[in-house]
């Protein structure tokens, strides 16, 4: 049975531990948070009485022997946590995207982890929504031809009147870009995306180009266009993603999200319809875009005809939470069994890299080159991100 630790016991905890409650390989014997009573309460919504507390996360590493650890903190804290966990001799640890505010910091998380053994992996959880992983396959298996382009549109808003989500009001660390690293949407959230997109193409991009909107209280509106770095006898492969926010649209109640792909081949057009707000999440009880036969899981354009997808997929498969439970149990296995994960450190990088290229070309007004963001140029301060495009 592998021992897990958290460290973070935020609202996205919830999620994490999903995979590993009632598992047969793996439980959560700890769990750290500088806020006492917000951890006890999470053990108790997990039902783990046996569970120890501490409010440090040092003090957890030296008193519990753990296999894998769980880092579920501010983006700024990652790269200690990590590079301490895995010189604690933990066989693996699973951090929270981004994995870091840049590249420096993912350098060394990657090394300590290489240095001491251990597996590193960045939760990416969309590469495990089941939706995307069926559309993954369509895709993989030429079903609309050679790959030309991929746009990921992310469509943010709030019910008139509703409350800020915690991570988007002032004072928020979310919002200081020395510790988030990066804007809420375009680079927080925007991690899924570049992720996806790079996933679903199955190569890096190699050049950005980005707006972003600097007078809104969010990074948004903003579109990012990116161009994929060719291989042998391919043609150009392009990405477009694209965020929206409206403060009167409600997607359903008070949450901000929803994500919508199209995926253009040479023979057809593939369409993703709903990721986070999809299926019977008790957050977005009432919505009725998940029952309208208007939005399939997946709906392809092909020889003429509209064939759709995944129609009978119950909806607590299609919940997004499923996306969490699926990665953790791909990530227990690795540790046990060996091998790499889906989306590991070196994943992870690539990644950051992408959006620290959208937020210096939206900075400079520029195309930029995925080459000129390196750790050499971040020192001399020619890819540093300045802005995070939030005016709340």
């Amino acid at each position: 049975m592998l021992r897990v630790g958290f460290i973070g016991a935020g609202t996205i905890s919830d999620e994490n531990a999903r995979g590993y409650l009632d598992c047969a390989d793996a439980t959560i014997v700890a769990v750290c948070d500088p806020d006492e009573a917000r951890a006890r309460s999470q053990m108790r919504r997990w039902n783990l009485p046996e569970a120890a507390y501490h409010g440090d996360y040092e003090q957890m590493l030296d008193r519990e022997a753990l296999d894998i650890v769980e880092i579920l903190t501010p983006h700024h804290l990652h790269c200690a946590q990590a590079v301490r966990s895995a010189r604690a001799g933990v066989k693996g640890i699973s951090v929270q995207k981004p994995m870091a505010v840049n590249l420096r910091e993912c350098d060394s998380m990657i090394d300590a982890c290489r240095r001491n053994g251990v597996v590193l992996k960045v939760y990416e959880n969309f590469l495990f929504y089941p939706v995307f992983r069926t559309a993954k396959d369509l895709v993989d298996h030429g079903l609309i031809g050679d790959l030309t382009s991929i746009r990921v549109h992310t469509i943010g808003g709030l019910r008139q009147g509703a409350r800020w989500p915690w991570c988007w009001t002032p004072g928020s660390w979310a919002l200081d870009v020395r510790k988030s690293g990066f804007g809420p949407l375009v680079g927080d959230d925007g991690h899924h995306k570049f992720s996806l997109a790079r996933w679903l193409m199955g190569r890096d991009l190699e050049k950005v180009s980005a707006w972003i909107e600097p007078t809104t209280p969010l990074d948004a509106p903003a579109f990012i266009r990116g161009r994929f770095r060719s291989a042998p006898g391919d043609g150009p492969k392009y990405a477009l993603l694209d965020f929206s926010f409206s403060t009167e649209l409600s997607i359903p109640f008070d949450f901000w999200l929803d994500d919508f792909v199209e995926v253009v081949g040479s023979r057809g057009v593939l369409w993703i319809n709903q990721c986070s707000a999809a299926g019977d999440r008790e957050f977005f009880k009432g919505n009725q875009m998940s029952r309208s036969p208007v939005f399939p899981p997946i709906a392809v354009y092909l020889d003429g005809r509209v064939t759709t997808y995944l129609d009978e997929m119950s909806p607590s498969e299609r919940n997004w939470s499923s996306s969490f439970v699926a990665s953790t149990k791909h990530f227990i296995e690795v540790v046990k069994q060996g091998g790499d994960p889906i989306s590991s450190g070196a994943d992870g990088r690539e990644v950051v890299r992408s959006i620290i290229a959208a937020f210096v070309s939206a900075q400079e007004n520029r195309d930029v080159y995925l080459d000129e963001i390196t750790a050499e140029a971040e020192e001399d301060g020619r890819c540093e991100v300045r802005t995070n495009f939030c005016n709340l």
